[in-house]
């Protein structure tokens, strides 16, 4: 046996210190480790261990609701479940969907579709496999929980507009926050998949209808099951704000019901000291819960593709000849600016009026004879107002119907309203060249045709103002905010009419209802006493649209209303009936024994303009 190398001797113990020195190298940052984790990050590591078996969700508060004047709730919160699926990855996503769809008949397509622009602005929330489930698809989730056992259902509240398409325009709709509110809303704690007011009161009061937002901690295993709640990390989510309008639901029905048979058209009530809105009408409408759990494709197709417009707001946006309504604006110009003498008949009406080569005609073609002032705006007689309006200067007329309000938006609590359109000499030498239009323009708007413009709106607070002793008020129809200082909406009313020119209007509008041969004789009742204007206005579209602005009872008027059905011939005939039945519900709803009551059905004989 060779005797051993000292070179290898001294090697061996080289190595063996280098060992012994790694091994307590580990062990000592090792001991280290443990000493930090154990001591130093001692807080923090049960910070996220606790988070690790704790999932803190978000409550979503409920809207606020939405109530008429006397109280009657018309859009409130009812219980929606969906079944969600917490997610990392798209495949396992569309392997749960497949799996779910072996049990439960689901149309994968639309989910799938829906995932995808889901999981572009939702990562990390959970996704709703199945919106508004019915019940027996919640308990299938229940009862499998060891088939599914990530799936869980949660409860959220959908809105629900209690009387269907019923004030829809008004009432507005919600719908999924878009990626540009969210990028404008960031600091206000809306989240992808939250609910936003999209248009009318929703959209006007959503700083008031939102809430805020609650929070829960909710114990789960390492799957995700939940295992309970810890009550003691409960944040309650703050209820939205009531919002209360000046709206009757029950006159805003009964108003719809007299409309929509006819086809489309709008209408308004109006409080004629205050500017309170009672019913606004807009035919045809939209039932805004298709819109509460998000619309299908095809039905949002199906709405913005119809020819009848249902989103369209008539009351608010659109604009339309005023017919013979805006007699009451000439009548104001003839008297303000002393064109004629109220009692001088300046024409005999043959049913035709001659200006240079053209021929104006009257609506009544066999014509009313000897024409004063009175009878003119009684009788609606063309022929009159063309025979004054060869003397009266355009400006003139365009600055009295902005007296009447015509031109400029009223001031409604509402976004979008229209301003309509008061033509003047500027307008006319703008369209046509300065010296190359003539008198004849004035002639067609002297009787509500031409160029001239109004909304339904605009023509309601006119007759408001010859009602109210002059005055121009300020429409509104959010009556107040609960919890909001007393006058959210501060009326304003601005002096418009006064003296004799105000008294003759009165009467001669008093005259339309309730002389034997006034046009606007279908609005009549007994026992009270109605005043107004009935118009007919040329539509090159289609059938003539109807017209009737009023307001009653005529001594001591509560309510204003103007009423326009398109495409639907005269206004004493058509528009006028429906003021008359409004009014019946409106003075008398109950009393079935009332003169008003009794008299419904027998209409008077309607005059055509």
């Amino acid at each position: 046996m060779g005797k051993r190398d000292p070179r290898d001797e001294h090697l061996g113990r080289v190595r063996y210190r280098w060992l012994i020195t790694l091994v307590i190298v580990f062990f000592s940052l090792l001991a280290i480790r443990l000493f930090g984790l154990q001591y130093i990050q001692h807080d923090d590591y049960s910070q996220y261990a606790e988070e690790n078996k704790l999932q803190r969700e978000r409550i979503v508060s409920p809207r606020g609701l939405i109530k008429d004047r006397n109280g009657v709730v018309m859009v409130d919160n009812v219980p929606r479940f969906d079944v969600v699926l917490p997610w990392r990855s798209e495949t396992d996503v569309r392997r749960t969907i497949k799996k779910l769809n072996v049990y439960l008949a689901l149309d994968t397509a639309h989910i799938y579709t829906r995932f995808e622009s889901w999981k572009k602005k939702n990562q990390g929330i959970p996704f709703p496999i199945v919106q508004n489930a019915d019940k027996l698809v919640i308990s299938f989730v229940k009862e499998n929980y060891d088939i599914f056992p990530k799936l869980r259902v949660e409860t959220n509240a959908r809105r629900r507009y209690r009387q269907g398409a019923s004030a829809a325009h008004l009432l507005g709709y919600v719908g999924e926050v878009s990626d540009r509110f969210l990028a404008r809303s960031a600091n206000y704690g809306y989240f992808p998949g939250d609910l936003v007011g999209k248009s009318g009161i929703e959209s006007v009061c959503e700083r008031f209808l939102r809430g805020e937002d609650g929070q829960r901690a909710v114990a789960v295993n390492a799957s995700g099951r939940v295992l309970g709640e810890l009550k003691e990390l409960l944040k309650p989510p703050v209820h939205g704000k009531d919002v209360t309008l000046t709206i009757d639901a029950r006159l805003q029905g009964h108003l719809e019901t007299l409309i929509s048979p006819l086809g489309a058209g709008a209408a308004v009530v109006m409080d004629v000291d205050d500017g309170s809105l009672i019913a606004v009408v807009s035919v045809p409408q939209f039932d805004p819960n298709s819109f509460a759990v998000g619309i299908a494709q095809d039905e949002w197709d199906r709405l913005n593709q119809a020819k009848e417009k249902p989103l369209f707001n008539r009351f608010l946006q659109a604009t339309y000849p005023p017919g013979s309504t805006l007699k009451i604006v000439s009548v104001f110009t003839l008297l303000t600016n002393r064109l004629v003498s109220p009692q001088e008949a300046i024409v005999y009406c043959t049913g035709a009026h001659r200006f240079g080569n053209r021929i104006f005609k009257c609506w009544k073609a066999w014509g009313h004879g000897y024409m004063n002032l009175y009878g003119g705006l009684v009788q609606s007689c063309d022929s009159y107002f063309y025979t004054a309006a060869e003397i009266m200067d355009v400006d003139d007329l365009a600055s009295a119907s902005r007296e009447f309000g015509l031109g400029s938006r009223t001031g409604l609590d509402l976004p979008n309203e229209i301003e309509g359109l008061v033509p003047d000499r500027e307008y006319y030498n703008r369209r046509y060249g300065k010296g190359k239009w003539t008198q004849g323009l004035v002639l067609n708007n002297i009787i509500g045709q031409g160029e001239f413009l109004v909304s339904v709106l605009q023509m309601c607070r006119a007759a408001a103002a010859v009602a109210n002793g002059g005055y121009l008020v300020q429409p509104h129809v959010i009556e107040h905010v609960a919890g909001e200082p007393e006058g959210v909406h501060t009326s304003k009313k601005m002096k418009a009419l006064e003296g004799y020119t105000l008294s003759y209007l009165r009467r001669a509008m008093e005259g339309v209802v309730n002389d034997e041969d006034g046009t606007g004789r279908a609005s009549r009742l007994p026992g009270v006493k109605g005043a107004g204007k009935t118009g007919t206005s040329q539509n090159p579209h289609g059938e003539d649209h109807a017209w009737f602005i009023g307001y009653a009872p005529a001594r001591d008027p509560e309510i204003a209303l103007a009423i326009l059905v398109e495409n639907a011939g005269h206004g004493g005939a058509v528009a006028a009936p429906i003021a008359r039945e409004f009014y019946i519900e409106y003075f008398s709803p109950d009393d079935s024994s009332s003169v008003l009551s009794q008299s419904r059905g027998s209409v008077h004989q309607a005059r055509p303009e």
